[in-house]
């Protein structure tokens, strides 16, 4: 049973980026894990990506934003890396062995990362010889059996030099509050896929370095910048831009939070079974929860380390679902959600009902257009309930709260 360490591991993620673990000490943490994982919840990742060759390839795409499985059989003739690349890369993991710790006598799923004792070394299958540690673009190294070649791994990736490692992460974080990364899709840095603003991604990633890998000073500089802050309306100089952040892109939100949003704006508590009433969707540990809407509005699998899994394409079924189905309409009826408590309370005027919906959909005032029309659409209603379940459906439709703009 896998549950109770992705439990731990997930925790200990969420707790590493509340006390703002700079990232490099977080990295290095999950990649030389070592011993069981009901001690040291990193090392469930060993248990889950448990050869050396899945472990090099997540490693690359996740902290590296480098896509190298097609390098394992063959050298592409317009990409950098070579086979030799991707078995000298594999090599920092060849150490890494898994067996049951006293924890798990009853299981056939090893539990406990150990170091084999073995010096660290691939085999490339073309050649048929031995390849060292050796990281990308970098020179072998010679490390004994007794030391642990992931170190020497982590070493090279946080050094100031590396070309990759911060650019990785700071590429990551704009594609986050951006919806594109500089480099697009943010898992794929090569020669033949450029940024789009090369000058940018330079200055983010040495100011990243020079902060000392702190990702919350990373999201301050990232949002309050001046082109955060740019609006989502279009100018006619900018209306086909699509790649150079001269205004914001407005796009769906991500299963997860939009399913949050619904959550929050109905008023009603997410309820997955298994775990605490209330837990919402962006904080559930992994993806053994069974729910449609998450399903249907594109959540990962994650079954892979591709940020490709997730889908942000519309189709007929999402539209469907927050029309008219049973879910949503259960949410709209339920008797402590946000019409009920509205239609029950009679000492509010209707404006400031309307004041609140507004706030907790749209996080702006309504105009006093928008506050007129809806009152008096309301006050038709011989039903105050059936009058706010409407209302709310009605602004659950709307682009203006299905949308990051």
């Amino acid at each position: 049973n896998d549950i109770p360490y992705t439990y731990r591991f997930h925790g200990w993620i969420r707790n590493s980026l509340a006390e703002n673990v700079p990232y490099d000490q977080f990295v290095r943490g999950v990649l030389t894990a070592t011993g069981d994982a009901e001690s040291y919840p990193p090392s469930a990742w060993y248990r889950e990506v448990n050869s050396s060759t899945a472990q090099m390839e997540d490693v690359a795409q996740l902290f590296l934003g480098m896509r190298l499985a097609c390098a394992k059989c063959h050298h592409h003739p317009f990409e950098r890396w070579s086979q030799q690349d991707y078995y000298g890369f594999e090599a920092f993991f060849t150490q890494v062995g898994l067996k049951n710790s006293k924890y798990n006598q009853q299981t056939n799923l090893p539990d406990m990362v150990y170091l084999k004792g073995t010096a660290p070394q691939s085999k490339n299958p073309r050649t048929g010889l031995d390849v060292k540690p050796t990281g990308l673009g970098g020179e072998p190294l010679d490390i004994s059996p007794y030391e642990d070649a992931r170190h020497y791994l982590v070493d090279w990736m946080v050094a100031p030099e590396n070309p990759f490692f911060a650019k990785a992460l700071t590429n990551r974080y704009w594609k986050h509050f951006f919806g594109r990364g500089i480099v697009d899709p943010e898992d794929d840095l090569r020669v033949t896929n450029p940024p789009s603003n090369p000058e940018l991604l330079d200055a983010l990633s040495r100011h990243f370095l020079e902060h000392k890998f702190d990702l919350k000073d990373l999201v301050r500089t990232i949002c309050r910048s001046s082109t955060y802050q740019l609006s989502s309306e279009p100018s006619e100089g900018n209306i086909n831009d699509q790649q150079n952040f001269s205004r914001c892109y407005p796009r769906r939100m991500p299963a997860e939070v939009l399913y949050d949003a619904v959550n929050s704006v109905a008023q009603t508590p997410s309820n997955f079974g298994g775990i605490p009433q209330g837990t919402t969707a962006v904080q559930l540990p992994d993806n053994g929860f069974n729910n449609y809407f998450l399903q249907v509005f594109g959540k990962p699998e994650a079954e892979s380390a591709c940020e490709c899994e997730r889908s942000a394409e519309a189709n007929l079924s999402q539209s469907l679902h927050l029309l008219n189905s049973g879910d949503i309409q259960g949410r709209l009826q339920n008797g402590n959600g946000r019409a009920a408590t509205f239609a029950r309370d009679t000492e509010q005027v209707i404006d400031a009902k309307i004041r609140k919906l507004y706030l907790a959909a749209f996080n702006r005032e309504p105009t006093p257009e928008e506050t007129a029309f809806l009152a008096s659409r309301i006050s038709e209603y011989s039903n105050p309930q059936q009058a706010w379940e409407d209302a709310i459906w009605a602004i659950m439709n709307a682009k203006e709260f299905q949308f990051v703009h």
